[in-house]
C-alpha cells in the first residue's frame, strides 16, 4: 500500500511538473494588416499569442492565426512604464515601408514581452 502510494505522488509529481512548464496567459489581437512574427507572416484577422513559461528563463511566444499560419518565437520579460491605462493588453509593431513586424506585447501591469531578433 505505501508503495502504491509513493507511486501514484510521483505520478501526481510529474503531471503537475508537466502542467508548470506549458500553462500560459492567452492574449487575443487583431491585426488590421498581415503582421510578420519571426519569419512567419500572419493574416490580417484574429491571433491569439500565447505566453509559454519553463523552468528555465526561456519565454516562449506562440503566436496562432485564426486563419491558419502559427509560429513560435522567443522573447525576453521587460517593464516598461507608461503602459496603456485602459487595462487591457496590446502590441507594439516595428513598421518598415509596408511591412509590420511584431516586436512587443505588453500587459496592463507594466510588464510584457519583447520579441528576440534573430539579426
Amino acid at each position: 500500500m505505501k508503495l502504491l502510494m509513493t507511486i501514484c505522488g510521483a505520478a501526481l509529481l510529474m503531471c503537475g511538473a508537466t502542467y508548470a512548464q506549458t500553462f500560459g496567459d492567452r492574449i487575443t489581437v487583431r491585426f488590421a494588416t498581415p503582421v510578420i512574427v519571426g519569419d512567419t507572416t500572419m493574416p490580417a484577422g484574429d491571433c491569439e499569442i500565447q505566453v509559454m513559461h519553463s523552468n528555465s528563463d526561456a519565454i516562449v511566444l506562440v503566436v496562432r492565426s485564426q486563419a491558419g499560419p502559427y509560429t513560435s518565437v522567443l522573447a525576453s520579460h521587460l517593464f516598461e512604464t507608461g503602459a496603456d491605462k485602459s487595462g487591457r493588453a496590446s502590441v507594439v509593431l516595428d513598421r518598415s515601408g509596408n511591412t509590420y513586424r511584431l516586436d512587443r506585447v505588453l500587459l496592463p501591469d507594466n510588464t510584457g514581452y519583447q520579441l528576440q531578433s534573430a539579426e
